[in-house]
């Protein structure tokens, strides 16, 4: 059963635009229950990838394939992620990258084998070019004159697909971690303001962001991804840092916590919030909290 409520869960981020988006979030909860009671997750999701990759080969459809991936990347790698947690002493936030990291190299690939031979983000501009077209609402919303800005947003879309895939995933991890300690996993425990980056997510930053500058064609496109889901990872650094200096006003009051959030995720100040994650990787803005100084979560 805990299979099939992880595959509902997921499905709502398809069937219901709004909500699903939140719904979703609870897919590898199942999962992870079989894992806190000493079984592995395999025997609830083992039998639904199987019949979502049987389908898939059966009726050669591509909705089918991609519905398949984003069960495993939203619902099966967490869990996975946890299993593997409970044999390794990561840090929190080695953790979250890792699941961030190996989302985005799933989605990329994934993304690159659906659309090959073909350019990835030039094939998926032109697929949501065309259902836009088709559709006729979305290009309404935009007004007249809108269709470059619409175009634009389109591309950038396209380009930065498995980053947005990517950071979704780390909002699933997030989302899972303060609840781990709830179902009886010894990880993930702690206060949200000591959260701290990986301490080797500079190499991912410099990468990206050289590759970003200086490539060209299909490298320029991983690094550019690259940067985006290091930056996201970064953000949640910064974030931690802002409920490290506010939590005294914060409290436990979550709706308080929702609004800074809410305010956080405004482009100028998401972008400030990864730039204090980043300088927090190199020079403390904290003062440490207990035996750890504030470094685990």
């Amino acid at each position: 059963m805990a299979g099939f409520f992880s595959l509902v869960a997921f499905l709502s981020l398809v069937f219901l635009p709004f909500a699903g988006f939140f719904l979703a979030l609870l897919a590898p909860l199942p999962l992870v229950h079989l894992v806190a009671g000493g079984r592995p997750s395999l025997l609830g999701w083992g039998w639904v990838a199987v019949v979502m990759a049987g389908a898939t080969l059966t009726l050669q459809v591509e909705w089918l394939a991609a519905l398949t991936l984003g069960y495993i990347l939203l619902a099966v790698w967490p869990a996975v992620s946890v299993e593997v947690w409970l044999r390794r002493s990561w840090s929190t936030g080695r953790w979250v990258a890792i699941v961030a990291v190996g989302a985005l190299a799933m989605a990329s690939l994934g993304t690159v084998a659906f659309f090959a031979p073909a350019p990835p983000a030039e094939a998926l501009a032109e697929r949501l070019a065309a259902a836009v077209r088709d559709s006729g609402s979305m290009a309404s919303l935009f007004g007249v004159g809108g269709e470059e800005v619409l175009a634009t947003a389109l591309r950038t879309t396209a380009f930065l697909l498995p980053a947005i895939v990517a950071l979704y995933v780390m909002c699933v991890a997030l989302f899972l971690r303060p609840r781990l300690a709830l179902l009886g996993i010894p990880r993930g425990g702690g206060s949200f303001r000591a959260y701290a980056s990986e301490e080797w997510l500079p190499i991912g930053f410099a990468l990206g962001g050289l590759g970003w500058v200086f490539a060209t064609g299909m490298a320029k496109w991983i690094a550019g991804n690259l940067l985006v889901t290091v930056l996201g990872l970064y953000f949640v650094h910064g974030l931690a840092i802002i409920f490290f200096y506010l939590g005294r006003w914060i409290g436990d009051n979550r709706w308080l916590r929702l609004a800074v959030l809410i305010f956080a995720l405004q482009l100028p100040v998401t972008v400030v919030l990864s730039g204090l994650g980043i300088a927090d990787s190199f020079f403390r803005l904290r003062r440490p909290e207990g035996p750890e100084g504030g470094n685990q979560s």
